[in-house]
């Protein structure tokens, strides 16, 4: 056993501890679910023993209201009987006959209704009693005088009831049309029929609902013990649940949930009563199985933080071995010695890691992902920026490849990031990082807010020497964003500014410094309404020369010197282009299919002017190859004759559509569009084709390597030559060549 336990590192005081600290990080949540769910159970059963409860209640309290509208009715229908009306306020001239006339009316009025047993009118000015069944009796002599001492009490409601030992009677005022009632009316009701009507006949083995009257006194078809217990229950007074909730009782040495609740409109209170061993029976049935549930997560957790420790003990065991040189037979001293030198090596390589915290530091300061702004300048202390000055400035450089191949090296961006961080570094206090692909971030530390021209003259010195490098090694332009210097808190609003100043990088210069300070003040913008008409004419007669001079002379005049905002800049861009295509429309030419090949808003990808410029070009050619095609199809066919003649006379060599649409004389959109158009198939595709059919002729009847013949068909990668071939022949260069 105890190999066992050495070999499980139970022996190590920090294994143990570990383990510990992971099987109670497992605990802790499964014990705090298992309450959880243990108490929602616990009240789910609860509302449904209370719900299944209150509609028992209010099905027997809806009866009761029922039983007691009837009363109120059939005491309404008498009200209306002349012959009671004249008995009650003339009792003295009612003749014999008359009694019996209305003592029939009545007996038909109660053999009609099978819930009333019998029934009394009792007279106030004679003291009579009539009866539904044994006739007429003067009050001294009547048979029933708990009815008559009922009716004599001073202060009685108008309606009230009496629960007597076989019967339930109800008293009600008559008649019920006058003010002063002049009789009573008294109907009995026996238990067993008053029991029924109240339960609806529907009351099973495991539902006990007890009806009490305001005296106390239970009504139920349940024993005479469970009737006084209930009694008892309601005759304690403080000690008896309130109305309306659910409580625990013990009646005769079993547990009950009680229901108890008083009726609206009168005093009668309703007692429900659910054996507590179902509600238990059900509870311990579901918590059995919450507890098998928790079980087996508990013992998957043992295993998990079992697992856990081994897994974190075996490298402080392991450099253990190596810093003892005697195996794992070190004491538990030792592990703390180790844990004390692996802090140390911690804040070695977090001192290492400097560089990597500081990127992470600036790139938050600058995209506002601080929230407690003063304290910037503790923090970049923290990470070793001994910054002196009080302000910062924000500095964004973004390159552009001069080369698309460039862009697919990751490691460009780190060599252009370290130049231009170093070249900065050697004229003003500075650090970065790498924001995005194409852009970096920097903050300048600087004496004074603003921008002084001296920090300004450094900025350029610095700029001329990274563009320098950049175009003449890495092939990259660089442009500069500069914003004021400003206090640390508002480092992330410099930032800010340049961000939307970038948004208007198609009308910045590829090469260029932008101060934001020298775009604060706006300058009086003058729209060249000139030139737009110039535009237009050239762009309606087909004039590309004079197009291509037009737009020469708006970059000249606003783009490549101008001091005018940005936005206006590039809004004027827009109008100029829309005005264009908005004066072809009023010409009466459908433009439709323009839109998609010269979407103006497509200015937004470009990465400054020179490519916005390239951009507008392109733009105008295309409009004017519109029209060009809409004006001339036989000069159409003429261009893709001549283009099929150049592409085969010059396969070998090296082509792009825009080279032989220039050769033909005519866009390359156009020339594109016209060309598939015509053959049924893109000029790529066709020049490829013929590519490979001369291709076979040279495999047929020479014996030159595949790389020279890939190069004399124009392929001065083998590979590019073997890929397009198997494409459209199905296999390589080297098995045409064998199957000859």
């Amino acid at each position: 056993m105890k190999g066992f336990t050495n070999k499980l590192f139970f022996n190590r005081s920090l294994f143990r501890k570990q383990l510990l600290s992971y099987f109670i990080t497992v605990l802790i949540p499964i014990s705090m679910i298992v309450s959880v769910y243990a108490y929602t159970i616990n009240e789910d059963l609860s509302s449904q023993i209370e719900q299944t409860s209150n509609a028992s209640i209010q099905r027997t309290s809806k009866n009761l209201d029922n039983l007691i509208d009837q009363i109120n009715y059939f005491a309404l229908q008498l009200s209306f009987l002349p012959d009671m009306n004249n008995m009650l306020k003339n009792p003295n001239a009612f003749t014999m006959y008359d009694y019996y006339s209305l003592k029939e009316q009545l007996r038909s009025q109660i053999n009609s209704n099978d819930l009333f047993y019998s029934v009394y009118i009792y007279s106030a000015l004679n003291e009579r009693f009539m009866t539904s069944n044994e006739g007429l009796f003067d009050a001294d002599g009547f048979y029933d005088q708990q009815v008559l001492t009922q009716i004599r009490k001073e202060g009685r409601p108008h309606f009230w009831y009496q629960v007597r030992e076989d019967y339930v009677t109800f008293y009600k005022d008559i008649p019920v049309t006058e003010s002063k009632p002049l009789g009573t009316l008294v109907i009995n009701m026996q238990k067993k029929m008053f029991l029924n009507t109240m339960y609806n006949l529907n009351i099973g083995d495991e539902e006990r609902t007890f009806i009490v009257d305001p005296s106390g006194f239970v009504i139920s078809s349940h024993p005479q013990v469970e009737n006084e217990a209930i009694h008892q229950v309601i005759a304690d007074g403080d000690a008896a649940p309130s109305s309306g909730t659910m409580h625990k009782i013990v009646l005769d040495h079993t547990t009950y949930f009680a229901h108890i609740a008083t009726m609206k409109g009168n005093s009668w209170t309703l007692v429900n009563l659910i054996p507590y061993a179902s509600y238990k029976e059900k509870l311990v049935e579901k918590l059995s199985k919450l507890l098998t549930i928790v079980l087996f997560v508990f013992l998957i957790g043992l295993v998990i933080a079992y697992a856990f420790a081994v897994k974190m003990y075996n490298p402080w065991k392991k450099m253990m071995e190596v810093l003892s040189g005697v195996g794992g037979n070190k004491s538990s001293s030792d592990e703390y010695m180790l844990v004390s030198g692996a802090i140390s090596s911690m804040m070695a390589t977090i001192k290492q890691n400097e560089p990597v915290m500081k990127d992470h530091l600036i790139s938050d300061i600058l995209r506002n992902k601080i929230s407690d702004k003063q304290t910037i300048s503790a923090r970049l202390e923290q990470v070793g920026l001994m910054f002196t000055e009080a302000n910062y400035a924000v500095i964004v450089v973004v390159f552009d490849d001069m080369q698309s191949e460039d862009a697919e090296d990751p490691q460009r961006n780190l060599f252009i990031y370290s130049m231009v961080l170093e070249t900065l570094k050697a004229y003003l206090p500075v650090e970065g990082t790498i924001l995005e692909r194409s852009k970096l971030g920097f903050i300048v530390n600087l004496p004074q807010k603003g921008m002084d021209p001296g920090v300004r003259e450094l900025i350029h010195q610095s700029y001329a020497e990274m563009n320098a490098v950049g175009q003449g090694e890495l092939n990259v332009s660089l442009q500069l964003i500069v914003s004021d210097a400003d206090a640390p808190e508002r480092l992330h609003l410099a930032y800010e500014q340049i961000r939307r100043m970038l948004n208007y990088k198609a009308v910045i210069n590829r090469n260029d410094i932008v101060f934001l300070q020298d775009h604060k003040s706006e300058l009086k913008f003058v729209y060249p309404l000139s030139l737009q008409k110039q535009l237009i004419h050239a762009v309606t007669t087909m004039n590309r020369e004079k197009a291509n001079q037009c737009i020469g002379e708006l970059f000249e005049q606003y783009i490549y010197k101008s001091k005018y905002p940005l936005e206006k800049l590039q809004g004027m861009i827009v109008v100029l282009m829309s005005s264009v295509l908005t004066e072809l429309l009023k010409e009466g030419y459908d433009i439709g299919s323009l839109h998609e090949e010269a979407d103006i808003f497509k200015l937004n990808e470009c990465q400054n002017n020179d490519e916005l410029h390239q951009f507008m070009i392109t733009h105008i050619h295309k409009i004017i190859a519109f029209l060009e095609t809409l004006q001339d199809k036989q000069v159409t066919n003429s261009y893709v004759a001549k283009t099929i003649t150049y592409m085969e006379e010059h396969y070998a060599n090296p082509l792009s559509i825009t080279e032989i649409a220039e050769r033909i004389g005519v866009s390359s959109g156009h020339l594109s569009r016209t060309f598939k158009a015509e053959i049924g198939k893109s000029m790529l595709e066709y020049l490829t084709e013929f590519r490979i059919k001369k291709s076979k002729e040279l495999l047929s009847t020479r014996n030159d390597s595949l790389q020279e013949i890939g190069h004399a068909v124009g392929y001065h990668d083998v590979q590019s030559f073997i890929r397009f071939f198997k494409k459209y022949e199905g296999m390589t260069p080297g098995e045409y060549r064998k199957s000859i």
